[in-house]
């Protein structure tokens, strides 16, 4: 389903689970296994009238565990191409210690991101945005990190798109230690506009 054009879009949630990730440290999506994925319609960020000042809130929460104290770096992307992990970064956490020795900790991730300027063509239609990431149970203190477009803590809270083409956006994770031990799964996501 992809975002619409009215003020209050609910564009996309899942119906069960995504695939759990395990043993892994190189960046993987966390939106694997359902053949599905939020999405945002050519042309949301690319209308000069009405675009600027657009918003999407973009809502993710799951379980995770860890032997020792691994970090976990998450990532979302938007980029043209469904299913990758190669779209521009919009929203990167700084490799986030976990609590030693955890299992099926809760986490919640929240962005937040504006239109600041319409564009069409790569690079052209700018985005501001911040959130966070936290698990009061299953990271190290202080349980909650910021979400920026480069990682935090930077000035730097834009990212280039291009507004003319279907967008796709994905949540990643990377982890320094590879172990059956170290999983993450995400169970819920949800895409919307508003303000």
């Amino acid at each position: 389903m992809a975002l619409g054009t009215s003020y209050a879009d609910c564009a996309f949630t899942n119906t069960a689970d995504f695939t759990a990730l395990s043993s892994f440290t190189s960046e993987a999506s966390l939106l694997a296994g359902l053949n599905d994925q939020p999405v945002i319609k050519a042309g949301f960020f690319a209308n000069r009238g009405n675009a600027s000042g657009k918003v999407i809130h973009f809502y993710a929460m799951g379980v995770l565990s860890c032997t020792g104290t691994p970090t976990y770096t998450f990532t979302v992307r938007i980029g043209s191409t469904a299913a990758a992990i190669t779209g521009t970064a919009v929203g990167v956490s700084a490799a986030i210690t976990c609590a030693s020795g955890v299992t099926n900790k809760w986490w919640d991730l929240y962005l937040r991101l504006v239109c600041r300027t319409p564009g069409i063509g790569s690079g052209n239609a700018t985005l501001a945005g911040a959130g966070y990431v936290r698990s009061p149970g299953g990271f190290a203190s202080p349980f909650t990190y910021a979400l920026e477009p480069t990682t935090p803590d930077t000035a730097t809270w834009t990212a280039t798109i291009d507004g003319s083409v279907q967008n796709y956006l994905n949540l990643s994770v990377a982890c320094s230690a590879s172990s059956a031990s170290n999983t993450i799964t995400c169970k819920h996501a949800e895409l919307w506009s508003g303000n």
